[in-house]
């Protein structure tokens, strides 16, 4: 585990700040898989930096631009893919002048397109997933999920060569994401149970906000079997 700071533009490192890197995963040593993390005010929003073979995909972009921009620079990194788990403002903030400075194809489930229609004119993803489709990140494949209950098209993103899984604010450490009606709760305990079902228990989860944990560590899951 590797603890760094990061650069970036003096009124940037006011939102944002650098929680946490983790070097190179084992069984991907050739590779070079790297995942960083950072955190961006006012909403403590989690955007992820996943690197492999020289090409990269981030996993939300909240207020965190100049700072991302630097790491990938310090890792020699191209930005391929810019991974939305929701259409929320404080996911997608920085997304358009990523977009403009660093490029990346934007990737979202087309349930959530009218979310960010919102928030920018003009403002469209690249990429309309399914569930189930694979992006491949030079040798690692990372898997997205259609998790639904938080909005109509979230989504999970699976990388198994790495044992983690980006929820967004699907699953969050102790808890889930806010939900709007009992309609909203139907879906969001059903992408909850497909998760505890289908992702193995040693995979480390790295939420939209909050502290990162583990599916095991989320024995609470468990207990919406007993749910209808």
């Amino acid at each position: 585990m590797i603890l760094s700071a990061g650069e970036g533009h003096p009124a940037e490192r006011k939102r944002v700040f650098i929680r946490i890197a983790i070097g190179t995963v084992e069984d991907m040593r050739k590779n070079d898989l790297t995942i960083k993390a950072f955190v961006s005010l006012p909403k403590d929003t989690n955007v992820y930096v996943i690197v492999c073979g020289g090409e990269a995909a981030v996993v939300d972009a909240a207020d965190c631009c100049d700072v991302l921009q630097g790491s990938l620079k310090e890792m020699e990194a191209t930005l391929k893919y810019l991974l939305l788990t929701h259409g929320h403002p404080s996911h997608v903030s920085s997304l358009s002048r990523i977009k403009k400075e660093m490029g990346g194809t934007i990737c979202m489930h087309p349930s959530d397109q009218d979310l960010l229609r919102q928030q920018e004119e003009g403002l469209e993803p690249d990429l309309l997933l399914a569930d189930g489709q694979p992006l491949k990140l030079a040798e690692a494949t990372i898997k997205a999920l259609h998790t639904p209950g938080h909005t109509p098209g979230s989504l999970c993103y699976h990388l198994r060569e790495a044992g983690a899984l980006f929820t967004g604010d699907t699953l969050l450490k102790g808890e889930f994401g806010k939900i709007k009606g009992p309609h909203s709760m139907g879906l969001m305990l059903r992408s909850l149970k497909r998760l505890n079902s289908v992702i193995p228990p040693k995979t480390t989860v790295y939420p939209g906000h909050g502290p990162m944990t583990t599916m095991s560590k989320e024995a609470w899951l468990d207990t919406l079997d007993n749910l209808s």
